[in-house]
């Protein structure tokens, strides 16, 4: 019973997981074909099965010594491999040997459990015929395995899973007029060290060539892969699929077979891969498709238009599962999309469709791009007068100008969008050179506040319309600004090497922000505030501060608790006000109910206290994570997502797992000045027991603000730190009594 379970199970399976659990490692070679395999799941009592088969009726399952076994209802499988440091291989073996044989492989605690979770996979089906016929479409996959891919103590395997999905979406496909063309490596996990070449068809996985020890990283090894695929599976369309880190005018693909901090393919290098390919292809790709995170930038846009006709790309950072590779591959199928932009819409529609099904797309901040870059020359040329009269007007050096500049590019969302949500460390850290903005509300910000160039801005607005043939947000974004999400511009200034790679325009534009960041540090302004009563109001103990409004840039509220000596923030609502013109005075209230003590807690009694920032409906938190900055995020009371930064390059949004080290930061006020401090480590032993405490303790609550003018120096005023401002049930005091608060600002127009 068992032996016909079994059978009927192969027979019929669909693409099942064990690559999280299990890395098998096929390497062709002149000799034969060798095969390594290594059980590197997080699992300690892991055993792998191996099986043969010719006729998928009759198998026979390896021992640790390679002789075979037939399957009988009455006897267990023997185990093949259990877990030890390094992988055991076997081979080579010839061509003739293995051409008609297929091999699958199983993990888990026991052979019930693998046939029971259905753990198994059909690695191995002989070889591939080959033509040179032309298809409608060769998709290539450039995935550089990086930290996404290492398995073991954090089971990961982004990549494999991803591999998983492009074997389900070509399994049973109704059409055979696609080539899946993959370059796999750039990874520390076995099987990973070296770069392979592969096919992917009707739901198999066929290793090619192995290419033996070669950076992923350097711009000839992807060249080699694209002309290799173009000039050996010719059609009639081509799309190039770049998958792993991102950081838009940082580069792409960072290759850690060798070490863990090895630096991207730089802009320049990645635009020197596409104009040799655009040389050699004669002509241009239909679109390409960055997996990968930040990449949906003006600069990435800018060389992508050496090699592609269309792009399409995130301007965020991508949760951990990327784009939806069998939603993509099955409908590419069943209806072959004409162009780019029709590929790039199904990418993004499946991508939209994907973190709605995996919970991401509530969890995190979720953007997706589609650009018709056909129409950018005409955006270059317009942006080329832009950055000139921008670059002479900041010239002069004029304080209107400075000022105006300012309040446009801190009204504009940075990416990643966590950023913007004022966390320290990584707002401070010298790793941190990029600042990228959002470029549709900078030109809607500033445009309009300068007649200089009020009419290219407003041309540019329009030219991007054309550009950006789709894109799609979520609220979390909306939130922050209803039309951000489709595209960034990095406005840093100290990491300026991209920039060499782009048309003189974006040098230009750089020059003029020089010229305000020169300003910028030379402005030693500090605004004052005034203790003062709302206006018409009888304060009573209220407490609130009067500002000038044409002075204040941005306010934060910081709310905590007063424990003896020393008073701890708990919580920051950035940005309760940036600067707009007023007609008449504002009064902004602050409730007083969320200063209260946080703690991020691992168990029931492991606890640390922690500092949160509330973006939209989620709150953020500046922490380190295995020795590296990072953010948590928290849904409700429990974490549901870490953005980490490895050597100043962003992670994929992804998910804590066991034996994780977190270190909480916390805010501490000190003679009115804010100062970081680390806690305890805390390790994570299951990830669902991670969550956040909360204590409010009224008489013990503090609430501060934080303002800034043109330079951003920020200083901090103090509303209460003894409860005195927030407003108790019952409360005589008329600032509870008529608007239910008794602590705010008031913004007064310049006398």
């Amino acid at each position: 019973m068992r032996y016909l379970l079994f059978c009927c199970y192969f027979i019929i399976s669909p693409v099942f997981a064990i690559y999280d659990l299990v890395s098998i490692d096929i390497t062709p070679s002149n000799e034969g074909t060798t095969f390594c395999f290594l059980v590197d799941g997080p699992q300690k009592s892991l055993t792998m099965y191996l099986a043969l088969t010719e006729n998928e009726q009759d198998f026979s399952f390896f021992d640790d010594k390679l002789a075979l076994t037939p399957l009988q209802s009455d006897n267990p499988a023997p185990v093949f491999l259990t877990k030890k440091m390094r992988p055991s291989c076997f081979g080579p073996y010839p061509h003739e040997t293995l051409q008609s044989l297929k091999l699958y492989a199983g993990a888990g605690t026991s052979f019930e459990e693998v046939i029971k979770n259905k753990d198994y996979i059909q690695f191995f089906n002989g070889f591939p015929s080959l033509d040179r016929a032309e298809k409608n479409w060769t998709v290539m996959v450039y995935i550089v395995g990086s930290s996404l891919e290492r398995v073991g103590r954090t089971t990961k395997g982004y990549a494999s899973q991803d591999i998983l999905e492009m074997l389900a979406g070509t399994r049973n496909s109704p059409s055979h007029d696609i080539n899946l063309l993959l370059s796999t490596g750039g990874s520390s996990r076995s099987g990973w060290k070296t770069v392979k070449r592969s096919l992917v068809r009707n739901g198999q996985y066929y290793v090619l060539e192995d290419l033996g020890q070669q950076a992923m990283s350097n711009p000839h090894t992807l060249t080699d892969f694209v002309n290799w695929a173009t000039t050996e599976f010719p059609a009639q369309h081509n799309a190039l699929i770049l998958w792993n880190h991102g950081g838009g005018t940082q580069g792409f693909g960072q290759d850690t077979a060798q070490s863990a901090n090895a630096k991207m393919m730089s802009l320049k290098q990645l635009h020197e891969a596409y104009q040799t390919i655009r040389q050699q292809s004669g002509k241009p790709l239909d679109i390409v498709v960055y997996d990968a995170c930040l990449m949906a930038s003006i600069e990435v846009a800018e060389i992508t238009a050496t090699v592609a006709q269309t792009l399409s790309a995130s301007a965020e950072l991508e949760p951990g599962h990327g784009i939806d590779y069998e939603h993509l591959l099955r409908h590419i199928s069943t209806s072959p999309p004409t162009d780019g932009i029709a590929f790039g819409q199904v990418v993004k529609n499946g991508y939209i469709q994907h973190s709605k099904e995996q919970g991401s797309f509530e969890e995190s901040q979720i953007t997706y791009s589609v650009f018709d870059l056909t129409q950018l020359p005409l955006f270059t040329e317009t942006f080329g007068q832009f950055a000139t009269e921008f670059k002479a007007l900041l010239q002069k050096k004029g304080f209107l100008d400075y000022q105006t500049l300012s309040r446009g590019i801190i009204r504009a969302p940075g990416y990643p969008l966590r950023q913007t949500g004022q966390l320290r460390s990584l707002r401070s850290s010298t790793d941190n050179k990029q600042v990228r903005i959002d470029l549709y509300n900078l030109l809607q910000t500033i445009g309009p506040d300068f007649d200089a160039f009020s009419e290219s801005a407003q041309t540019l607005l329009h030219l991007l319309d054309q550009v950006i043939v789709d894109y799609e947000v979520n609220d979390n974004v909306k939130a922050i600004k209803t039309e951000a999400g489709r595209m960034s511009i990095d406005i840093g200034i100290t990491d300026t090497g991209h920039l060499s790679t782009l048309p003189a325009a974006y040098t230009l534009f750089n020059e003029g922000l020089v010229y305000y960041d020169e300003r910028r540090q030379k402005d030693n302004y500090k605004p004052e505030a005034e203790k003062v009563c709302p206006r018409g109001m009888t304060c009573a103990f209220a407490q609130w501060l009067e500002l000038e409004a044409n002075d204040i840039l941005g306010i934060d509220a910081y709310f905590g608790q007063k424990q003896d000596d020393r008073s701890t923030i708990y919580l920051i609502e950035p940005k309760v006000y940036q600067y707009q013109a007023l007609s008449t005075d504002l009064e902004l209230t602050l409730d007083g109910k969320p200063a209260c003590q946080y703690q991020l807690c691992v168990n029931d009694s492991h606890c640390e206290d922690i500092t949160l920032t509330q973006q939209g409906q989620q709150l953020l938190a500046d922490v380190s994570l295995n020795d590296s900055p990072a953010v948590l995020s928290f849904c409700q009371k429990a974490v549901c997502g870490v953005a980490q930064q490895i050597g100043g390059i962003w992670g994929r949004d992804d998910i804590l797992y066991p034996d994780d080290k977190i270190i909480p930061n916390t805010l501490h006020v000190q003679l009115k000045q804010i100062e970081q401090r680390q806690g305890n480590p805390l390790t994570v032993e299951n990830p669902e027991q991670v969550t956040l405490k909360k204590s409010c303790e009224a008489k013990k609550g503090a609430i501060w603000i934080g303002y800034y003018s043109l330079n951003r120096q920020e200083k901090i005023a103090l509303l209460c730190d003894s409860g005195d401002c927030i407003c108790q049930e019952n409360d005589v005091d008329p600032g509870c009594q008529e608007i239910g608060f008794k602590a705010g600002i008031q913004l007064i127009q310049a006398k």
